[in-house]
């Protein structure tokens, strides 16, 4: 079903379907940074758009409160919805250039591996400026983890799409044709031999037959 689809192509796609579900996961998830006290007797776990604050085994969830929101905050939250979309839309891309024999031009190659780098750019600017600005006395946590991971994973995708994004398009067909197919040895019956061109042309030489 993957027709001519190249092996790094492919590779791509399993690259991109990981980092969109990692990211998701992050993305939405309410551990972006915590804080605990001895004995987890105060908790508090800050999500993108959802905190959880525990006392003394009492936990109440709310959308994440104005003490944590601001412009910076803002500023993080904008930037992984971006990267969300982006990742989205390059995995679907990306399965349809696979997929679809149509689709599999250069062209849409070169938009995946630009969407993979632009993506991890993104998601890379918003991870710093998070890490930059979290408050004391809060400490990172595995939601951030999981988004360090899918900026990894397109990166790593972006950078599998590049022999696709630059070879020419009939660069694997090329390499095939370098193997020299097999050609069968010449049929012997039919060789000319002197005792053969004797009997096919008995009046050469001396007229009589008897040149031989």
């Amino acid at each position: 079903m993957c027709g001519t689809a190249t092996g790094w192509a492919k590779m791509a796609f399993v690259c991109l379907f990981l980092a969109m579900i990692l990211h998701i996961v992050g993305w939405a998830t309410l551990n972006w940074m915590i804080y605990e006290t001895s004995g987890n007797v105060i908790t508090a776990n800050i999500g993108l758009w959802r905190q959880k604050s525990c006392s003394s085994g009492v936990c109440n969830e709310q959308s994440t409160t104005d003490q944590f929101v601001n412009s910076d905050f803002n500023g993080v939250r904008a930037l992984e919805t971006i990267v969300f979309c982006l990742l989205v839309f390059g995995t679907v891309l990306c399965g349809v250039y696979i997929f679809v024999e149509a689709a599999r031009r250069q062209s849409v190659a070169v938009v995946l591996m630009i969407l993979c780098f632009i993506a991890g750019t993104l998601s890379c600017i918003g991870m710093i400026i998070f890490l930059v600005t979290i408050p004391s006395p809060f400490i990172v946590s595995w939601s951030l983890g999981l988004t360090v991971i899918a900026f990894i994973l397109v990166l790593i995708a972006g950078t599998l799409l590049i022999p696709d994004a630059f070879e020419p398009q009939d660069y694997y067909m090329r390499r095939s044709d370098l193997v020299t197919p097999y050609t069968p040895p010449p049929d012997r019956h039919g060789a000319l031999t002197p005792i053969s061109y004797r009997d096919n042309y008995p009046n050469y030489g001396n007229g009589n037959g008897r040149h031989w």
